[in-house]
């Protein structure tokens, strides 16, 4: 369950940043282009309705279609004023010669200054001029809102399943961490528990208590064999090196008692 939560977290994390690094307007842009293409083809024979198109999206300036066999169907002649969707019979011209080469949908500057972009596609064959400025600060506007909403409920997410991971690691013993059980008189060091004998859970509860300090072997003779028992040296080390081998039977955790040399012994867990 911990690795699962630390996974989520990770993943949420990781594309959360991708997000900000990644989030590239242009391809939206690029959808709203092939999507203008549809539905102006789907109106291709009504050149008011066209018209009525290009007013309400300001982003979009101008259009122009051509029927498979290469004839222009809009802009077609006006019997009134031009209006500002028209372009010169020279612009007309250059685009028909631009799209008379098969290419796919891609963008392309369109003036001079850079102030338009050029949308071209080939099946319907059409091309759309757009305001640079209107057509990028949209979708930047727009992606920006999602991308900020999206990422910070992915950081939440990504944060909120570390932090339960976190909480459930702290809440389970380490293969390191020594826990003295008094009721079934043993102790756990990580996840190996350990029957203990009375003097053994007397020397590591003095230990213990000690906070890892050092403490001499007079004191550990006086709490695990009693004030009136003749110290011998030689039997609190051998009941040190036993104790070790019971906590750490095939020596894979770190040391659980240290000795401090010409002064005594001291627990470091």
């Amino acid at each position: 369950m911990q690795r699962l939560f630390m996974l989520i977290g990770c993943i949420c994390l990781m594309a959360a940043s991708s997000l900000w690094v990644t989030a590239d307007p242009w391809q939206s842009a690029s959808r709203k282009g092939a999507a203008d293409a549809q539905a102006l083809n789907h109106i291709q024979n009504q050149p008011d309705r066209i018209s009525f198109y290009l007013a309400k999206d300001t982003s979009l300036l101008k259009a122009v279609m051509w029927s498979p066999n290469g004839s222009l169907l809009y802009p077609g002649p006006h019997a009134y004023v031009p209006t500002r969707f028209d372009l010169s019979p020279e612009e007309i011209s250059e685009l028909t010669r631009l799209t008379s080469k098969p290419l796919a949908g891609n963008w392309s500057p369109y003036d001079r200054d850079g102030h338009e972009r050029l949308y071209c596609q080939t099946s319907p064959r059409m091309c759309l001029i757009y305001a640079h400025a209107e057509l990028q600060n949209g979708f930047q506007t727009a992606l920006h809102g999602w991308t900020k909403g999206v990422t910070w409920a992915l950081t939440l997410l990504g944060s909120l399943s570390l932090l339960v991971a976190w909480r459930h690691r702290a809440a389970q013993p380490s293969d390191d961490q020594l826990v003295l059980l008094p009721d079934q008189h043993s102790a756990r060091h990580g996840t190996l528990q350990v029957a203990l004998t009375p003097r053994d859970f007397r020397l590591l509860e003095f230990l213990q208590e000690k906070h890892g300090a050092v403490v001499t072997k007079d004191e550990l003779y006086d709490a695990g064999w009693g004030r009136d028992f003749m110290p011998n040296s030689r039997a609190l080390d051998q009941h040190i090196i036993n104790l070790r081998k019971k906590l750490d039977p095939d020596k894979s955790r770190s040391p659980v008692i240290e000795t401090v040399r010409g002064v005594g012994y001291k627990l470091v867990k």
